[in-house]
C-alpha cells in the first residue's frame, strides 16, 4: 500500500509539474508573439483605449490573462464602459478584449458600434477571438484593422472572407497567460469524482444536461470585465470548487482553459460551433490531463437554427433596450445640463443683482464725492478770495514801508550833509575837548556860568 501511494504522489508530481511546464510555454508563445507585441505597443503609442468585452466568467478569464499581459507590457490603458452604439466615440484607437462574441445569426454584440467606429476613420485591434461568417464586414476598412484568431479555423474564415493576411494573425487564447500566482495558493483536495458544467444557453449541444450539471459561468453573466481584482473573486471561487474533483466535464471552453490551469482533469465536449474544437486543436491539446470527445448535437438543424434565430432575436431586443437606456441616459444628460445652467443663470442673476448693488453704492459715493469736490473747490475759491485781499494788504504794506524808507533815506542823506558840514566838524571838535578830563571840566564850568 505504501509503495502504491508514493508511486501515486510521484505520478501525480510529474504531472503537475507537467502541467505547469506546458502552461509557461503556453504563456512564453503570446508573450513571443511579435506581431501581438508590436500592434500593442503601437496602439498603446497612439493613445488607444481597451474596451473589455461582456460575457460570463469564461469573458473573466480572458480579461484577467489580457490584463495580465498588459501589466507585464507596462500598459494600463483607459477602460471603455457600455456598449451603447455610440461607446466608442470620441476615440481614434481601440483595443478590443478577444470573445467568442463574433457569431453570425448568434451573437453580434459588438458589429454596429466597430463598424460606426472605422466608418469614422478609427483604427481597431481585435486580440484573440473566434469568428463564424464574419469578415467580409471588416474588407472595407482592411488598413483599419488588425485581427488576431485564436484559432487556425477563423484565420482561414477571415482569409475566406476577403481580409488581407497582412491584417489578420493566430494567437492563443489570452485566457492562457492568466498568472499562476492568482490561484497557487488553492488547497487541491480531489474529494469528489466528477464536477460536470454544461452550458444552458444557445451555444449548448445538449437538449437536456445532466441533473447533476451546474452552468457556474451563468451565475456571473452579462458583466463587463474591466479590472483584475473584478476578475480573480469569481474565478478563485470556482477554481477552488474544481480543486474539490478529480474532473471537470465541460462544454464550456474557458471553464476547461481554467481547470486545464489549475492542473485538474479535463473531459470537453463541443458547443453548438466549432470553437471548442478548434482551440483544443490549437492549443488544449497540449495539455495532457485535457481530452475531447466528439459528439453530435443534441438539435437538429432546424432546430439550431430557430434557437439561432431566437437568440438573434433577443440580441436585437437587447440592443434597442440597450439603445432606448442610452437614449434615456443622454435625456438625463441633457437634463442634468440643463437643470446646471438654470441653477448657474440663477448664480449669475444673483451675482448680477449683488453688482447692481454695488455699483449703485459706487455710483452713490461718486455722486458724494463730487459734491464734496465742488465743495472743496468752493472753500479754496473763498480762500484765495481771501489770500488775494492779504495780497492787497500786503502790497498796500509794501508800498507804506517803501515809502517809509524814501524817507528814511532821505533824512539819512539830510544827516549825511549836514555832517559833512564845517560847523558840525567844529562841534564834534567841540564835543571832544569837552570830554577830556581837565578841559573838559573847565568848559563845563564856563558852560555853566554863561548859561547863568
Amino acid at each position: 500500500m505504501r509503495v502504491w501511494k508514493n508511486s501515486l504522489q510521484k505520478g501525480m508530481l510529474e504531472m503537475d509539474e507537467n502541467y505547469k511546464n506546458i502552461r509557461q510555454a503556453v504563456c512564453a508563445e503570446i508573450r513571443e508573439n511579435s506581431s501581438l507585441i508590436e500592434s500593442l505597443k503601437s496602439f498603446a503609442d497612439n493613445g488607444a483605449v481597451f474596451y473589455p468585452g461582456y460575457g460570463n466568467l469564461g469573458d473573466g478569464l480572458i480579461a484577467l490573462g489580457t490584463l495580465d499581459l498588459f501589466a507585464d507590457l507596462g500598459w494600463d490603458p483607459k477602460r471603455i464602459q457600455g456598449r451603447h452604439k455610440e461607446a466608442f466615440s470620441g476615440y481614434t484607437h481601440i483595443v478590443m478584449g478577444g470573445s467568442g462574441g463574433w457569431v453570425k445569426g448568434m451573437w453580434e454584440t459588438y458589429l454596429e458600434q466597430t463598424i460606426a467606429f472605422l466608418q469614422n476613420g478609427g483604427q481597431l485591434l481585435i486580440l484573440p477571438t473566434s469568428f463564424s461568417e464574419f469578415g467580409a464586414e471588416f474588407v472595407p476598412y482592411a488598413d483599419q484593422v488588425t485581427i488576431f484568431c485564436r484559432e487556425q479555423r477563423s484565420y482561414d474564415e477571415l482569409l475566406r472572407q476577403g481580409l488581407p493576411e497582412s491584417q489578420i494573425f493566430v494567437c492563443p487564447d489570452l485566457a492562457f497567460y492568466t498568472k499562476e500566482e492568482h490561484f497557487s495558493d488553492l488547497e487541491i483536495e480531489s474529494h469528489y469524482p466528477v464536477l460536470k458544467i454544461f452550458r444552458l444557453d444557445e451555444e449548448g449541444g445538449r437538449k437536456t444536461p445532466p441533473r447533476d450539471s451546474v452552468d457556474l459561468p451563468l451565475l456571473f453573466n452579462d458583466i463587463q470585465w474591466s479590472t483584475v481584482e473584478q476578475c480573480v473573486k469569481p474565478l478563485r471561487a470556482v477554481a477552488g470548487l474544481m480543486n474539490q474533483f478529480e474532473c471537470v466535464e465541460t462544454d464550456r471552453l474557458h471553464m476547461a482553459v481554467l481547470a486545464a490551469l489549475i492542473g485538474r482533469n479535463v473531459k470537453l465536449e463541443p458547443s453548438s460551433y466549432f470553437k471548442i474544437k478548434a482551440i483544443f486543436d490549437y492549443t488544449l491539446h497540449r495539455f495532457p490531463t485535457v481530452t475531447f470527445e466528439d459528439r453530435t448535437s443534441d438539435y437538429t438543424l432546424a432546430e439550431q437554427g430557430e434557437r439561432a434565430e431566437v437568440q438573434l432575436l433577443r440580441e436585437t431586443v437587447k440592443r434597442i433596450n440597450l439603445d432606448r437606456q442610452s437614449e434615456w441616459e443622454q435625456r438625463t444628460i441633457v437634463l442634468r445640463q440643463n437643470d446646471a445652467l438654470l441653477s448657474r443663470l440663477e448664480e449669475l442673476q444673483g451675482k448680477l443683482n449683488e453688482i447692481s448693488a454695488e455699483k449703485e453704492t459706487e455710483i452713490k459715493k461718486r455722486t458724494d464725492l463730487i459734491e464734496y469736490i465742488r465743495y472743496l473747490e468752493h472753500e479754496i475759491s473763498y480762500k484765495n478770495h481771501e489770500i488775494s485781499d492779504k495780497d492787497r494788504e500786503i502790497s498796500d504794506k509794501d508800498q507804506e514801508i517803501s515809502c517809509k524808507v524814501s524817507e528814511f533815506d532821505q533824512v539819512r542823506q539830510e544827516l549825511e550833509k549836514i555832517q559833512s558840514s564845517r560847523l558840525h566838524r567844529v562841534g564834534e571838535k567841540y564835543y571832544s575837548i569837552f570830554r577830556l578830563p581837565m578841559f573838559g571840566f573847565v568848559l563845563q564850568m564856563v558852560r555853566k556860568v554863561i548859561v547863568k
